[in-house]
């Protein structure tokens, strides 16, 4: 179908996330350089930015679903990347919070260990995201017969 907006805005949120957490362990990683501090204010704005294009992505995936069509088997694929998106934003919305509360000072393990599970969801999602296209044709047009059933109508009717 054309008009679908998720697959153009998903890649920022992926990439600044995971850029974000890539940074903060640089930055923390060589904390006494002159750059460091430098470092850690671009990944604090990455990790804002990227909170921000993730439920940006969230909204556009939900619109794009309710028009997509789709068999028994990619409607679980979808739920699970739905889940991985979910707990990417949360994660990285909490990790957002934290970043700004200790924006005055290197952040401490606790949140470079939060950062990790942002990465590996942002990375979870992004995998499962592209499995969804490329090995189930979701989104792609010619991949899915005219007669499958709207996504979002049948997992609601499973229910």
């Amino acid at each position: 179908m054309p008009g679908r907006v998720h697959p153009y805005v998903v890649h920022f949120g992926a990439a600044l996330l995971l850029t974000a957490v890539l940074l903060f362990l640089l930055g923390t990683l060589f904390r006494h350089r002159s750059w460091a501090a430098s470092l850690l204010t671009a990944a604090r704005w990455n990790l804002w930015l990227g909170a921000a294009c993730a439920l940006a992505a969230i909204g556009t995936g939900f619109l794009d679903y309710t028009s997509a069509r789709c068999d028994a088997a990619t409607i679980d694929a979808t739920i699970l990347h739905r889940r991985a998106g979910a707990v990417t934003w949360w994660s990285s919305l909490i990790a957002g919070i934290a970043a700004w509360r200790t924006r005055h000072r290197a952040p401490g393990p606790l949140l470079l260990g939060w950062l990790l599970v942002v990465g590996l969801a942002a990375g979870t999602a992004t995998v499962l995201g592209s499995k969804l296209t490329y090995e189930r044709g979701l989104g792609v047009d010619a991949a899915t017969p005219g007669a499958a059933p709207l996504c979002f109508e049948a997992e609601r009717e499973r229910r």
